[in-house]
């Protein structure tokens, strides 16, 4: 069983490799499959198990990650953008950003705008009907849909434990699915490692943390390249203790797509960069 773990990771990791390099031409599952070495119907099933998302919508990941990146890398038109990473209907590419990533192509640039600035500050984001004050029973809420809390403490790797004015910022939130595309249901920002609390709702299982150092650049925060990042490793359907470790993203890993600074309430202070 261990061994054949091994080759499916193998078998995962070259169709990967075969879609990043390729990501802009109009690739099949049937291309993929080839590269990774199974027929179709069998690389569909390994890679879903292995990756935790089909393969096409891991190239639609890879696709979508590219055009935050060319977004924010300098003033292209966003249908120069859009032919460039795969997609010939603009119309397409800007509804599907929007749901992939939260927010619409001119409004990433105009959050890199703001982050080029100022850096948001801790806050916790509830679900609509969902307060501060239901999460101290930790009970289940069908009116609501709360399920229940989850208590957790977050961990991140040694290059992100900065000193006094050089924490990093981590986002911890939960997802539909075991991916970071759109926007949480419900998480937190919070400076550094550390504790948390969240409510836990049944459209929402999967926890997810990404994190940055705090004076990072704006691209970084939008769509960088190798975040840190930690999911817990099952959905949770109740109360519950957990821990959850980042780490640099390995080059097979989901990219993380959600424009998280979107989050951050209007009325929000901001903390000065410190750089």
């Amino acid at each position: 069983m261990r061994d054949q773990r091994l080759e499916h990771d193998a078998a995962a990791r070259r169709a990967i490799s075969f879609i990043t390099a390729r990501a802009a031409e109009p690739i099949t599952v049937a291309d993929m499959a080839d590269a990774a070495g199974y027929s179709p119907f069998h690389f569909t099933r390994l890679f879903a198990d292995r990756v935790r998302v089909t393969p096409n919508r891991f190239l639609a990941g890879v696709r979508f990650h590219r055009a935050k990146q060319l977004l924010l890398a300098g003033d292209d038109p966003v249908i120069d953008i859009c032919h460039e990473v795969g997609f010939s209907s603009p119309g397409t590419f800007t509804r599907r950003f929007r749901e992939e990533v939260g927010v619409a192509p001119s409004a990433l640039r105009q959050l890199a705008e703001d982050l080029s600035v100022s850096t948001p500050a801790p806050f916790t984001l509830y679900p609509d009907g969902v307060t501060e004050a239901d999460l101290a029973g930790g009970l289940p809420d069908p009116a609501t849909g709360l399920l229940g809390t989850v208590d957790g403490t977050v961990h991140l790797p040694a290059g992100l434990r900065g000193g006094p004015g050089l924490a990093a910022l981590v986002w911890i939130g939960f997802y539909p699915a075991p991916s970071p595309t759109g926007l949480p249901v419900t998480g937190v920002l919070r400076l550094g490692e550390g504790s948390f609390r969240l409510p836990l709702l049944a459209s929402a299982p999967w926890l997810l943390a990404t994190a940055v150092p705090a004076t990072a650049e704006p691209r970084d925060h939008l769509a960088s390249p190798r975040p840190a990042v930690g999911i817990h490793p099952r959905p949770l359907g109740r109360t519950a203790t957990v821990q959850i470790t980042l780490a640099p993203a390995a080059p097979w890993q989901f990219p993380v797509l959600s424009a998280l600074p979107a989050l951050v309430p209007a009325h929000h202070h901001f903390l000065r960069r410190t750089s």
